[in-house]
């Protein structure tokens, strides 16, 4: 009885509603820790992201015969260069654009107001609103409201991120520093783990964080190469189109393109709402714009970089999306599936680590 699953089960449930219930009684000493953690954590996430994007290069430097730190430090001048020209480039041509939008946002509701009217003149969209309780003034009104409120709220958002210089001024300082010796040590982290457990498992243990750390690697390294070649593809075609406001229409399109299914429908509804603002024809065109790219990236972008490792059932990923936007709003819903990819190769290379460790030894 004390040996079966059933009863090491019920110990480990007691276990941790024990220490639920111990911690919610002494929440003093645990506040500081979580104050900590709550600091830390979006510095680790970040540098983590990181790791996985810089340690090709720095691997393929310390192959060419370079120390591991001089490498670092090479990636580091390297990154660096390549941001000041984005600030000297794209970041005036960003601000420009995000300023026009945020002082035409009214005139723009009200063009978007005036186009939609006029599809009454449409015989189809007037028989649609016939028998209807909804007129099609009301949708428009309903629509342009929260469009208007959409682009107001750019504004908005300034002020917040103003107040916040002295936390992301600590975020942008602290993930330099432990990216720094994640690309200094993390190669040695499986060693050190493993170097704790039985002298008999250590091979198949390291076999397995190797394989989790493919893994993650993989995933993280595809999906931002299939998001950016999405946003420099839809870039290019708002611009050949003459669609206003391009680049920050592309930099939706490639921080939405990572939410599956839904994403790319949430990335072209601002292109098209721009494009209806501009003229009918406009919107069409900024439609076959993202059919075309949406289009390349699921024959040909995705297979040849992501392959189907981290297929998933729609079902499933609908369901992730959904409780990720309860939970943490629309920051949730776009790290929901990048979290449960990571979380799911963890889960299963944890599980066969256990597996593993849990086999018992072969008489010699």
């Amino acid at each position: 009885m004390f040996g079966s699953r059933a009863f090491r089960a019920a110990v480990w449930i007691l276990l941790v509603f024990l220490i639920i219930l111990v911690g919610s009684e002494i929440s003093f000493i645990f506040t500081p820790l979580v104050l900590v953690a709550r600091a830390l954590f979006w510095p680790i996430i970040l540098a983590g992201l990181l790791y996985y994007w810089f340690c090709p290069v720095v691997d393929w430097l310390t192959s060419r015969k370079l120390s591991r730190t001089v490498a670092i430090l090479f990636v580091y001048v390297l990154v660096a260069t390549l941001l000041g020209l984005l600030a000297t480039s794209l970041i005036p041509l960003l601000r420009e654009q995000l300023a026009s939008l945020i002082g035409n946002a009214p005139l723009l509701a009200e063009s978007l107001r005036v186009r939609l009217l006029a599809l009454e003149e449409h015989e189809w969209i007037a028989r649609l609103f016939a028998y209807g309780e909804v007129t099609l003034e009301d949708l428009v009104e309903e629509v342009t409201a929260v469009v208007n409120d959409a682009l107001l709220s750019i504004g908005r958002q300034i002020t917040p991120l103003i107040e916040l210089t002295t936390s992301v001024v600590t975020t942008l300082l602290l993930i330099p520093f432990l990216l720094f010796y994640m690309l200094l040590d993390g190669h040695r982290l499986p060693d050190a783990l493993v170097s704790w457990l039985p002298r008999r498992h250590r091979n198949e243990a390291k076999s397995v964080l190797y394989g989790m750390d493919k893994a993650l690697s993989t995933y993280i390294q595809g999906q931002a190469l299939v998001s950016l070649s999405v946003g420099v593809l839809a870039l290019i075609g708002y611009m050949l189109i003459g669609l206003d406001y391009p680049l920050i229409l592309s930099i939706i399109t490639t921080v939405t393109n990572v939410v599956p299914f839904v994403g790319p429908i949430i990335g072209t509804l601002p292109a098209l709402v721009v494009g209806i603002i501009h003229s009918p024809g406009m919107a069409w065109r900024a439609l076959l714009v993202m059919i075309v790219v949406q289009q390349l990236e699921g024959l040909l972008i995705s297979p040849r970089i992501m392959g189907r490792r981290f297929a998933s059932h729609p079902v499933i990923i609908i369901l992730v999306i959904l409780a990720a936007g309860k939970l943490a709003g629309v920051l949730g819903i776009l790290l929901a599936i990048p979290a449960y990819a990571v979380l799911r190769v963890v889960l299963s290379h944890s599980y066969m680590l256990v597996r593993l460790f849990r086999e018992p030894v072969k008489p010699s």
